[in-house]
């Protein structure tokens, strides 16, 4: 053994060499406690002469109780592996500590090793602070009277609607046909796994005989609670439970075989699941890969994800985090088993199943693998959790939900207790009477304490009831002596007792605090102004006896020519309902809306917009609201400047930040050693971020629109074929065929859709039997074609626009009541829960000056479908139909969209047809792609033979126009089209990529083959680590 030191970094390390046993090698001495929580960590490297070895490598102490390995890691020849782990001692001892691996041939390499204690205490601490950051969020609730003052010792009542960490439980068939068991667990759980009947060996016991009925029947009960299904299994890698029939087939029958069960079962449930186990306990077994190669799980994980994309495939594996002696599936095996999977060419989503099937927890080794498997940034969840049947077992089981509830990877829990009448397979949570036992007493507990159930409070003299929250949907109830009750549906607080400080330090504002009293304000029209301070010493403006919408105070600014000005405050009101309060400039050239706000009485509201003017001169800032009853109180007001530079700049360091992530490629020979001059080219497979043109039903027999789109795109939306008056021209006669075609020939090219839409709430774009319909007719009706074109395409949708453009039209809530939307994205919830439902509307960044789909009235229209009872999935739809863009309006109001933390796309994206049509398309693309809440865009250009709607990007013989030229272009840009980049001496090329997946092509003349071939996925870097570059080492013979 010897200390030695690195030529490259002068790192001082330790080296065991000539080791005769596995064990051999490094020993340090430790008196370790009983009870206490020891986290241990260290970095390994293995070194072997005949060049490049991986080492399996456990840090293990031997004591009185034997020999404990308490982590592992896969160390590597020319770099440094992490290894972490934990453990507990029931008695305190003397103990050596160790590290092991089998080889001992190879050099061991280690740095950097600690031991670190922790009381019980300090341990439970840490997991209640972790939980509190990751699981919950603070709320602050103000209830007030009409008139705006506010209500001390009101009683604030929250009932959650929904918890977004999903908790759930594994049923068996038994549930069928026994209602005790069907009221217990629906009354519970929102989240299920079947224990069984999805399984090859349960759905095929018979070669070539296929039953789902049992599968069928429990999936129908659980769906019509609501209740969403983890898929569990397409195939078991264990031959012990493979049909007993497939154990004896030639490889080329087992191929046959397993391509029908994958196709059969996939097709079956497609879009009715949230996840799919696809090779259950690939880590532990290779039944599949012994046959068929070592790609074999590679294929089918990829086979998966073509038939169903919403259905994330998982890995699954037991003892990962439960048994820290099974170094088969500890975590820097399962983190192996990824990068084996990308590297056989499965470069798709995917999750981590830990199963979690325990005896005794140690709880420093299951935090310890847990964040090792974090590293990997995919979904982890629980899925088999359950205890021995031992004593303390229920106390173990609370202590497990705790631990992996307070992780910041893990994104979901299932029990492991399917109930059966002669027992459940490790743990039962009721007898067979559905009586709590005393583990499902532990459940109980849990769901209480995270639904906040029975949770109330009193207002302080504020009318402020403050606390923290699970995350999810809550009702909320207010209750005063005397007053009436108050009921709302809970939203992220946006509305604050005190303003925030100005941005930008109010900018080019004069007074922007008010901290001079009215210097730089004047009064505007026919108003009294003056200057107010609250309890608190905040400083605000107020326009009083107001004659007319715009009458108050005013601003004036001189304006220069093509900049951009981001201008943002916050308003009030004294009393009475929201009122809808625009920011509005008089400019040289005329009166210009630069931004919306929906002001409260006693709260601040903040607006943001932006403008842009065509000419140098003064501007003077006004605000209007129709009701002249009302005072306006403003406060904190910025307007800032921004040369055409520094907007560019700002717009790709966003991209930068966003969209890409800084890679260092490293080529290497068989040996290890850097190969400079080598040749990268890149080539990228699909991007993360959906960039797609929409289509129409001439794509049909049109060869050369064909080649032109799918050679181009990977999503798209219909233009007209999917809308109710289309599919529904003759009340009755429903007639899919065109979507359908359209739908099957997209499917064949890989091509992912957009649902436009279910219903339209413009009179004049309903069928035009429906108009003349009754109120309760036209109910029945508009329910009718929810439920059929929702469940005809279900699964095949990337989203659907349920009520289009329903903040500027309200057809449907004439007839139907002002719930009407609302109703109707439940309805379309309830026959397809997997697809996000979406608003779709105009002029929301396009037009400054119509205020009825303003983004502050947009997220007033969230809040309405939300008061109306539906709380699902959501997505911000924006159309983006432009005219003349007023950028700084586009990005500001985006940035007040995102404040509703919903997916935000661009659906139907054009420019009017005017001289500079193809360069203002460009600028709008580089704003929208530059914005880190956009999550995808559609242009909205379907060629026909007789011109498109607005915008065309071919002529007809699909030859580009300039509009083409510049989505080609975007594509380029976004897809690094001819990236080629060259080795430096240490064998790197560095660059940043797009995030998405990629191929790579690497030559270098010493090569024996002309070229070699790597997959690679560049994901985000955590905002934390943004310094820092994805590393990929390439070795080429």
């Amino acid at each position: 053994m010897a200390t030695r030191m690195s030529n490259n970094t002068n790192n001082t390390f330790i080296v065991a060499t000539n080791r005769k046993g596995p064990l051999h090698g490094l020993t340090q001495k430790y008196f370790l406690k009983k009870d206490t929580y020891y986290v241990t960590s260290a970095w390994v490297q293995v070194s072997h002469g005949d060049g490049i070895i991986d080492g399996h490598v456990a840090l293990a102490f031997r004591g009185p109780f034997g020999i404990q390995r308490t982590g592992w890691a896969i160390a590597r020849s020319g770099c440094w592996s992490m290894l972490k782990g934990g453990l507990i001692l029931t008695t305190s001892a003397h103990v050596d500590l160790y590290l092991e691996v089998n080889n001992t041939a190879i050099e061991l390499w280690a740095d950097s090793i600690s031991v670190k204690p922790f009381s019980q205490e300090e341990w439970k601490f840490h997991q209640h602070q972790s939980t509190e950051k990751v699981r919950k969020a603070k709320v602050k609730i103000q209830a007030v009277d009409s008139q705006g003052q506010p209500l001390p010792n009101a009683t604030v009542s929250l009932a959650q609607q929904s918890n977004t960490f999903p908790f759930g439980n594994a049923i068996s068939q038994h549930i069928l046909n026994n209602k005790a068991y069907q009221d217990w667990f629906t009354s519970r759980f929102k989240y299920t796994v079947f224990e069984n009947e999805m399984k090859w060996y349960a759905n095929e016991k018979i070669q070539g005989k296929q039953d789902y009925n049992m599968a069928d029947a429990m999936l129908n009960l659980v769906q019509k609670h609501n209740i969403q299904v983890r898929g569990h299994n397409i195939f078991w890698n264990n031959p012990l439970n493979m049909p007993s029939w497939t154990r004896s087939l030639s490889p080329a029958q087992l191929v046959t075989a397993a391509s029908r069960r994958i196709n059969s079962v996939m097709n079956q449930y497609l879009g009715q699941l949230i996840h799919w186990d696809v090779v259950n306990e690939n880590v532990h077994f290779s039944f599949l890969e012994n046959i068929l190669g070592k790609n074999a799980s590679a294929i089918y994980y990829k086979k998966a994800n073509e038939i169903d994309s919403k259905a994330i495939p998982f890995l699954n594996d037991f003892n990962t985090i439960e048994h820290e002696f099974d170094g088969t599936s500890n975590p820097a095996k399962y983190l192996k088993k990824i990068r084996d999977l990308r590297s056989h060419g499965y470069n798709g989503p995917l999750g981590i199943g830990v199963q979690g099937h325990f005896v005794k927890p140690n709880l420093p080794y299951i935090r310890s693998s847990l964040d090792m498997l974090a590293s990997a940034g995919l979904p982890i969840w629980i899925t088999e959790l359950d205890v021995a049947n031992t004593t303390n077992q229920e106390v173990y089981l609370e202590e497990i939900i705790r631990e992996v509830h307070a992780h910041p990877g893990v994104k979901g829990i299932m029990i492991w207790a399917p109930w059966g009448p002669k027992g459940c397979y490790r743990m039962c949570l009721t007898d067979n009477n559905f009586k709590n036992l005393a583990t499902g007493d532990i459940v109980d507990k849990i769901i209480k304490e995270w639904s906040h159930q029975g949770f109330s409070g009193t207002t302080n003299e504020n009318g402020i009831f403050e606390t923290s929250l699970f995350h999810g949907e809550y009702h909320v109830e207010i209750n005063h002596h005397e007053k009436q009750t108050y009921a709302s549906m809970a939203q992220k607080v946006k509305c604050l007792e005190s303003p925030l400080k100005p941005q930008y330090n109010g900018g080019i504002v004069v007074n922007p605090e008010f901290n001079d009293g009215l210097t730089g304000w004047t009064l505007f029209g026919d108003a009294k102004i003056e200057h107010n301070v609250a309890n608190d010493g905040n400083k605000f403006i107020v326009a009083s006896k107001r004659k007319g919408p715009y009458q108050g105070f005013s601003q004036e600014f001189q304006l220069e020519k093509d900049k951009f000005y981001v201008i943002s405050g916050w308003v009030q009101v004294n009393h009475g309902d929201d009122a809808n309060v625009a920011v509005i400039f008089k400019t040289q050239s005329g009166f210009q809306h630069a931004a919306w706000g929906i002001a409260k009485s006693g709260c601040w509201s903040m607006f943001k917009g932006g403008l842009v003017v065509n000419a140098s001169g003064p501007a003077q800032l006004y605000f209007e609201t129709n009701n002249a009853e009302i005072d306006i109180w403003i406060d904190s007001i910025s307007v800032q400047s921004f040369s055409q530079e520094e907007w560019t700049s700002h717009q790709t360091q966003t991209i930068e930040k966003v969209r890409k992530s800084k890679v260092a490629i490293q080529v290497v020979d068989s040996q290890g050693k850097a190969l400079p001059n080598a040749t990268i080219s890149l080539f990228q497979g699909r991007a993360n971020f959906p960039f797609g043109v929409a289509m129409n039903k001439n794509i049909l027999n049109n060869n050369a629109y064909q080649n032109w789109f799918f050679s181009r795109f990977k999503y798209t939306v219909f233009e007209d074929e999917m809308k109710w008056y289309s599919t529904e021209n003759s009340q009755g006669k429903v007639d899919y065929s065109t979507s359908d075609a359209m739908v099957n020939l997209c499917k064949s090219k890989g091509v992912s859709i957009r649902g436009q839409n279910v219903l339209w709430d413009d009179q004049k774009f309903q069928p035009n039997w429906v108009p003349a319909l009754s109120p309760q007719q036209l109910s029945a009706a508009a329910g009718k074609r929810v439920a059929s074109v929702v469940t005809k395409y279900k699964g095949q949708l990337l989203h659907w626009d349920v009520m289009n453009e329903n903040l500027h039209f309200k057809f449907f809530e004439s007839k139907l009541g002002a719930n009407a939307s609302a109703t109707f994205y439940r309805l379309a919830s309830q026959f397809d829960n997997k697809t996000p439902l979406f608003l779709n509307e105009y002029n929301t960044i396009e037009v400054p000056s119509d205020g009825q789909s303003s983004p502050a009235n947009y997220l007033n229209m969230i809040k309405q479908l939300r008061t109306g009872g539906y709380t699902g999935p959501l997505g911000i739809g924006l159309e983006g139909h432009f005219g003349a863009p007023t950028i700084a309006y586009i990005r500001a109001g985006l940035d007040t969209l995102s404040s509703a933390k919903l997916p935000m796309w661009i659906t139907e994206l054009d420019v009017r047809p005017e001289q500079n049509q193809a360069q203002v398309l460009d600028q709008v693309i580089n704003e929208i792609v530059g914005h880190p809440a956009v999550q995808g865009l559609i242009i909205w250009s379907a060629w026909k033979p007789t011109g498109c709607f607005r915008m065309c990007l071919t002529d007809n013989n699909f030859k580009n126009l300039p509009t083409g030229d510049v989505v080609d272009k975007a594509r380029a840009t976004l897809s690094h089209e001819g990236l080629i980049g060259t080795t430096n001496a240490e064998g790197y090329f560095e660059t940043s990529l797009f995030h998405g997946d990629y191929k790579a092509i690497v030559t270098h003349p010493s090569m024996a083959d002309s070229s070699f071939h790597h997959n690679l996925t560049v994901t985000p870097i955590a905002e934390s680590d943004e310094k820092l570059s994805l590393s990929y080492k390439f070795t080429v013979a």
